[in-house]
């Protein structure tokens, strides 16, 4: 049997092993850290555990999860621009860098060129998720 202090220990590494894969796979610094570990945390809650058919949330709700909302952590998103910073000639959307939700209508991005981090609707957002922006003007 699992002490209390040894089960954290257990969560905190599947969070590593998780999350280091993913930091390592979106070309992003290192501190965009806890955007990884609570994106690990939502595919640890969504997934079932080793040999159970449920995953917790299943286990605690009685439902299946809706994940209709997850996007490949770092994947480039189109944020629409409010009106009155744009013209009709001008782009009605900018890249951003995707790095998590707050919730399943609220989406999480950093902004490439200042690395400052903003929130958007989900639903207002185009995501792209076979392209992976650094931060900087450079595309990979």
């Amino acid at each position: 049997m699992f002490t209390p202090s040894g089960l954290a220990e257990l969560l905190i590494k599947r969070l590593q092993w998780i999350s280091r894969p993913l930091l390592l796979n979106s070309k992003l610094p290192v501190n965009v850290w806890r955007h990884l570990i609570l994106h690990a945390a939502v595919l640890i809650r969504l997934h079932p555990l080793g040999l159970q058919m449920y995953s917790p949330m299943q286990l605690t709700f009685g439902t299946l999860p809706n994940i209709s909302h997850l996007r490949t952590f770092s994947c480039a998103v189109y944020i629409p621009i409010a009106p009155p910073q744009r013209t009709k000639m001008e782009p009605q959307r900018r890249l951003e860098i995707y790095i998590g939700f707050d919730s399943p209508s609220i989406i999480r991005y950093l902004e490439p060129l200042t690395r400052d981090t903003f929130k958007a609707r989900f639903g207002d957002c185009i995501f792209d998720e076979s392209l992976f922006p650094t931060l900087g003007n450079e595309l990979s």
